[in-house]
């Protein structure tokens, strides 16, 4: 019995360590997420400010442009980078060429197969109430997943290089052969990254920001369209020596 008895505390203890560890993993997960908010929310006002600034004081004047800068919030570091909209292919309402280029060239799908699925994607948005381009509209880079022939490796392999929200300058759309200092002074509609450095892991806070002045009872002159949640999309390493 005595045996008996040293098993069962034996598991018991066993278990109790397992779910401890498991809480202690996901408090990080949820701590890291608020670090890669606050820190990433905020290294983002910081740069669009900057960038705001630099626009009102040389005009058009596409020199020096910050398309990319580092910040410290607190004690983590973020690396915000500014996308203009007018580089990424809108596939909600893009034509099906552009959206097949994508696929192509993002995912590494054969012409045909890119061709197919961008067809099925055109089809798919037309069927919607509108057409695809009103109130029932495609709102979410994760409503491709609605489509035969996406799954998740797909839309993660595109993600960067697609846009679910309307606007924005209509060309070179999906282009990268641009000047993007010269777009990022005209450009109206950006994706702001903030890759944020915490407890090993890298976590991207992105949103989606209109320069057009803010909403209803807002006196930033930017507007935050969409924000997406935080998600982890590296690991960082110390460096030798620390």
């Amino acid at each position: 019995m005595v045996v008996w008895f040293i098993a069962a505390m034996s598991v018991l203890v066993m278990g109790t360590v397992y779910e401890s560890r498991t809480d202690v993993r996901l408090a990080q997960v949820h701590l890291g997420r608020a670090k890669a908010i606050a820190a990433g929310d905020g290294a983002t006002r910081l740069h669009l400010a900057a960038l705001i600034e630099r626009r009102r004081g040389q005009g058009n004047n596409p020199g020096g442009m910050p398309l990319a800068a580092d910040y410290r919030q607190g004690d983590t570091a973020v690396r915000v980078s500014v996308v203009p909209a007018g580089i990424l292919v809108d596939v909600f309402a893009g034509p099906a060429e552009a959206i097949a280029g994508v696929l192509a060239d993002g995912a590494g799908l054969a012409a045909a197969d890119a061709q197919k699925l961008a067809d099925n994607v055109v089809k798919w948005r037309a069927a919607l109430p509108g057409g695809g381009r009103f109130a029932r509209r495609m709102e979410v880079q994760e409503d491709l997943l609605r489509i035969p022939g996406f799954d998740r490796a797909l839309l993660d392999a595109i993600r960067d290089d697609i846009r679910a929200i309307p606007g924005g300058r209509t060309a070179p759309v999906g282009s990268r052969d641009v000047d993007l200092q010269s777009l990022l002074a005209s450009e109206t509609l950006l994706r702001v990254d903030a890759l944020v450095d915490y407890n090993g892991r890298q976590w991207l806070r992105r949103h989606w920001v209109s320069l057009q002045g803010g909403g209803a009872g807002s006196v930033l002159p930017w507007q935050v369209l969409r924000t997406e949640p935080p998600r982890v999309v590296g690991m960082t390493y110390p460096k030798a020596g620390t």
